[in-house]
């Protein structure tokens, strides 16, 4: 409990505190719908599916309408339309990842066709001039088989190309969500066939946005770019690349899924990130290149779980919301720190591996 404001152990959810005597005693009126929809804001933390953030905006709604106590139609209305836009906001954040996603790889394909325009023209005019050349038909033959096995050649050179751009972040080279949804399909699959152990590990940039706000999205972005290079080398550092995936959902926040014997590293990986960012003497340089500030400092907050606590039905949405639960508690205690969500008797827990503030 942060404090001993009444209203925030109400949005705690605290067991022994009844409904309507709440409603009563901080003045909600006797009417189906206020008391409907104050319910559905207080039941969101219960759901698993809605993200963390979701849930303290959901949270902070309900104290502030509560502590506000105006309960008029007009403010019904905001409240409702407010609550809809807060459980919409990460479909709508993932529909605008993707149509940017999309845009990118229409533009590349495109490229891509202009490309291939040129080559199967080179190809008309080869074949034309090897008909009409009047050598011996193998030859002929041969000459065309030679210019057909290089437009093939192109074609698949694109088609690989195309496969990486689509699995990959275009600002940090990590693998992207869509690379990890299939890497954590595959973990599932072993896992179920030979109990291979993994672990789901996400990270997420402190304050990165207060660093856009101070340094502009440029710089932002190399900090970004800087963490990324941190984050790759490490994981990849003593393990297998078929064990470790290292992916940018979006914005600040990254994961790493790691297999078989990393996945016991987990621990070790997310402790050595932490204290190399936290260490690290990130440089602000302007448009030519000059340097305006050293030692500008970053950190990480960290959350991971394990895919032995749980059960196999639904277990990539489990591990999702168990290490975004354990990443939100790092945060919550002041960020910078890694956070290891367990379950036990079928009860969970987090527990606090390491980090802290700043010196």
């Amino acid at each position: 409990m942060h404090s001993g404001n009444p209203l925030e152990k109400i949005c705690r959810f605290d067991v022994g505190h009844k409904y309507c005597d709440l409603f009563e005693r901080l003045g909600v009126p006797r009417d189906d719908r206020w008391r409907s929809l104050l319910t559905c804001l207080r039941s969101t933390q219960k759901y698993s599916y809605y993200a963390q953030e979701q849930k303290k905006s959901v949270a902070d709604l309900l104290i502030t309408t509560l502590e506000g106590s105006d309960f008029s139609e007009e403010k019904y209305c905001f409240v409702l339309r407010e609550y809809q836009a807060i459980l919409a906001s990460s479909y709508a954040k993932r529909l605008e990842e993707a149509l940017q996603e999309s845009v990118d790889l229409a533009d590349d394909f495109r490229k891509s066709v202009y490309r291939h325009q040129g080559v199967v023209e080179d190809l008309e005019e080869s074949s034309v001039a090897a008909v009409r050349s009047g050598a011996d038909p193998e030859d002929v033959v041969a000459q065309l088989r030679s210019t057909f096995q290089d437009v093939i050649s192109v074609l698949k050179e694109d088609a690989e190309r195309l496969e990486y751009i689509c699995k990959t972040d275009g600002l940090t080279g990590l693998f992207n969500r869509r690379a990890f949804d299939e890497s954590l399909k595959e973990g599932i699959y072993a896992w179920e066939r030979a109990e291979k152990p993994f672990c789901l590990l996400l990270l997420d940039i402190d304050n990165l946005k207060i660093f856009n706000d101070r340094f502009g999205h440029r710089i932002g972005d190399q900090a970004l770019q800087t963490f990324s290079q941190i984050m790759q080398e490490v994981a990849h550092r003593n393990h297998d690349d078929s064990d470790v995936c290292c992916c940018r959902f979006g914005g600040d926040e990254f994961a790493i899924l790691l297999f078989g014997d990393a996945a016991a590293d987990v621990i070790d990986i997310a402790q050595t990130i932490r204290s190399r960012l936290e260490t690290y003497d990130f440089v602000i340089r302007d448009n030519q290149g000059r340097i305006i500030r050293r030692n500008v400092q970053m950190t990480v907050s960290c959350g991971f779980a394990h895919a032995y606590d749980f059960r196999l039905e639904n277990l990539g949405a489990l591990m999702l919301d168990a290490a975004d639960s354990a990443l939100y508690e790092a945060k919550d205690l002041g960020r910078n720190r890694i956070v290891e969500y367990s379950k036990k008797d079928g009860s969970c827990s987090f527990t606090v591996v390491c980090g802290g503030e700043v010196a």
